[in-house]
């Protein structure tokens, strides 16, 4: 997928998460719930008229931002290497926001549902996606396993996103399987933060271990 193809499907997702909004807002309260606690329950609310568009002016933010950062990345870290993979990645996460706002909106307009299971699963879900295309990406300041370690070594790089690979999908599907049963938030938060905390402290060890072999070699 071509870089401004993405840029512009991402586009269309905005409108439609405005447009839902927008559709949803009449017959809304005048106060929406936008936090829920750990028990999947509203603890936070927003007035309209920004309350129903939260979500959507995040994702327009989120939008913005991903669309400028490659023709802003300094040289020896310019995406135009993984371009593709990501488009492929700004797409997932700009639906996985769209699927998330329309559950927003349909929890505040008082469709008895359970929104948190909802969210796990989508959330899983994109975890999956972001894990199988980890690999592809290269280095760079803006999207991936950015650690000093990673960011100081290609081959640092490389071996930490291939295990940061395997552990996001496999968090993922954890977490879809979280939602699915109901198990609450400490087994997600635990499966999240097992595939965040793992490859950082990784990308330090293997970052050591490529020092001792240069030494080695030298």
């Amino acid at each position: 997928m071509t870089y401004k193809r993405a840029v512009a499907l991402g586009f269309v997702l905005v409108l439609a998460a405005f447009a839902v909004a927008a559709w949803f807002y009449p017959q809304l309260p005048d106060t929406v719930p936008t936090h829920w606690n750990a028990a999947g329950q509203p603890d936070d609310y927003t007035s309209k008229p920004w309350g129903p568009f939260i979500l959507p002016l995040a994702m327009l933010g989120a939008w913005i931002a991903l669309s400028v950062l490659p023709p802003i990345a300094p040289r020896g870290y310019r995406l135009d290497r993984f371009i593709g993979t990501y488009g492929i990645l700004m797409l997932a996460m700009l639906a996985a926001l769209l699927v998330l706002t329309i559950v927003m909106l349909l929890a505040a307009d008082g469709k008895q549902f359970n929104s948190t299971r909802v969210a796990f699963i989508v959330i899983g879900a994109l975890f999956v996606v972001l894990g199988n295309y980890l690999g592809k990406l290269r280095k760079n300041f803006f999207i991936g396993i950015r650690t000093p370690w990673t960011l100081a070594s290609d081959e640092v790089w490389a071996r930490t996103h291939r295990l940061g690979g395997w552990l996001f999908v496999l968090a993922g599907l954890a977490v879809v399987a979280i939602g699915t049963l109901d198990l609450g938030v400490w087994p997600f938060m635990a499966a999240v933060g097992s595939a965040a905390l793992v490859p950082a402290i990784y990308s330090y060890l293997a970052y050591r271990q490529v020092e001792r072999e240069q030494v080695g070699k030298s």
